[in-house]
């Protein structure tokens, strides 16, 4: 027996699955962020396999919203009033309007320029819109039926999305890639005068404006006292203008000029003038060769795995990897740290925001101002974490070799140095954050002398690259 379904039912269901789809479409961005996170090479950002709150919460985002365009909906068909229904469609069509331009303007920021092709497109549509809802106004409906046929149509894009979610979940990575390489054994004291190296490298730490054009306002003592007393490369040149790059050319002591992103573990890194890649962890670096000669040697990184590539070439190994991943990524972190309700409240406070980003210049961008507020706060306390075990480990006379990466001073500004305190501020700038550098290096200084090791330990200060103005502007 056939199964038979009345007109009203069909009806009511097709209203619903309108609302569900516009619901989801509401969140388009955030869907467009948990495809990204599926890419494997993402995982090589990550510290364990990826976590559902930014899904769940989107899941919920979109549930409710679906359910107050439903409610709404069965309010204006029982008003019966032609008003009601007018003013409906009208939000209708402004709501569609929405995730494309949200999604054009996310698309442009993270590009850094104007994308002609995709502007053009979606710019077309939502001009389509907008000409409909004005069609609206004067009893045109032409637009509207269309974007609710094309609407419920989209009604498919949510189980395409799950279907390709749980896939990429299927096939993700196991907890076990996630893991640091085990650490060697702690080498005995080498016969002879015992001599010590500690490599500091200043994410971004620019030498033209620490010392060859320092503006009068920026005071760096302890590094002008420490360069009046040691050998001073200032004809140096950066490897890459990027951490991703200008680190294994650094460790590992070759040129490369293009890197890679394949999975948690690999980086794949191509030497200057050849098209092979190979996985920065099968290439030569400082650390293998400081166990060859005997030496004890440990790292505290920021930004890349280092534990995961070179832990079984360290006594000891500290990293705290994606220092500034995609955006996607932040978002997936920020909501694992949140815990799913919290997340959901704030995927709401996003939607307002973006809303009202629309009519404020690009530079006064909230929605962006927010995610680069939780970049500041989770930066601060990614340096305290490195700070504080380095000058634990320097002080420790078992290591030889100590390498360091601090992620200053690197966007965002974490310090103010009027107030020579650590502050989060939109006021604060590269140059106080040249000011912890110069902070950092007096503390280091202070923990060898007070262990009686400065005599016998030589320090490296370096930076991977310069001051990239670009990154800072507007912030």
């Amino acid at each position: 027996m056939a199964l038979s379904v009345s007109p009203a039912a069909r009806k009511t269901l097709k209203n619903l699955l309108i609302c569900f789809s516009l619901g989801n479409l509401l969140f388009l961005r955030r869907w467009y962020d948990l495809e990204h996170l599926q890419a494997k090479s993402v995982d090589y950002y990550r510290t364990e396999p990826s976590d559902p709150a930014l899904l769940i919460a989107t899941l919920i985002g979109a549930s409710l919203c679906a359910i107050v365009f439903w409610l709404a909906w069965r309010w204006v068909e029982r008003s019966n009033s032609a008003r009601w229904r007018l003013a409906a469609q009208c939000v209708f069509l402004l709501v569609l309007i929405f995730p494309l331009e949200s999604v054009r303007r996310y698309w442009n920021t993270q590009l850094g320029h104007f994308d002609a092709g995709a502007s053009v497109a979606l710019l077309s549509i939502e001009a389509l819109l907008a000409a409909g809802l004005a069609a609206a106004l004067f009893g045109n409906q032409r637009v509207v039926h269309a974007a609710r046929r094309m609407t419920l149509l989209l009604t498919f894009l949510f189980p395409s999305l799950m279907i390709d979610l749980s896939l990429a979940r299927a096939g993700a990575e196991p907890v076990s890639v996630y893991q640091p390489k085990p650490s060697l054994p702690m080498l005995p004291p080498r016969p002879g005068p015992r001599r010590r190296l500690i490599w500091l490298l200043f994410d971004e730490f620019d030498q033209r404006l620490a010392f060859d054009q320092r503006p009068p306002s920026l005071e760096l003592p302890e590094l002008d006292r420490l360069r009046a007393e040691s050998l001073v490369a200032n004809h140096d040149t950066q490897t890459a203008a990027w951490t991703i790059l200008a680190l294994p050319t650094l460790l590992s002591g070759r040129v490369f000029s293009r890197a890679e992103l394949i999975d948690a573990n690999t980086l794949e890194v191509f030497p200057e003038g050849s098209r092979q890649g190979f996985n920065w962890r099968d290439q030569p670096n400082v650390f293998r060769r400081a166990r060859e000669i005997g030496v004890n040697a440990e790292l505290v990184g920021w930004h890349h795995p280092y534990c995961r590539v070179f832990g079984d070439s360290l006594v000891r190994c500290l990293d705290l990897p994606s220092g500034h991943p995609t955006a996607a990524l932040l978002r997936e972190t920020h909501a694992a740290e949140d815990g799913v309700l919290r997340t959901v409240a704030f995927l709401f406070r996003l939607q307002w925001e973006n809303l009202a980003d629309m009519f404020r210049p690009a530079s006064q961008a909230v929605s962006e101002n927010l995610k680069d507020a939780y970049v500041q706060q989770r930066q601060q306390r990614q340096y305290f974490r490195i700070r504080d075990r380095t000058y634990a480990e320097a002080a420790d006379q078992q290591i030889d070799f100590l390498f360091v990466h601090f992620p200053t001073p690197h966007l965002f500004a974490i310090y103010d140095r009027r107030w020579r305190d650590f502050t989060l501020s939109g006021t604060t700038s590269y140059f106080d954050n040249l000011a912890l550098v110069d902070r950092t290096v007096g503390e280091v200084r202070r923990v060898l002398e007070q262990a009686g090791l400065w005599d016998s330990t030589s320090l490296l200060i370096t930076s991977d690259h310069a001051l990239r103005p670009q990154l800072w502007r507007g912030r």
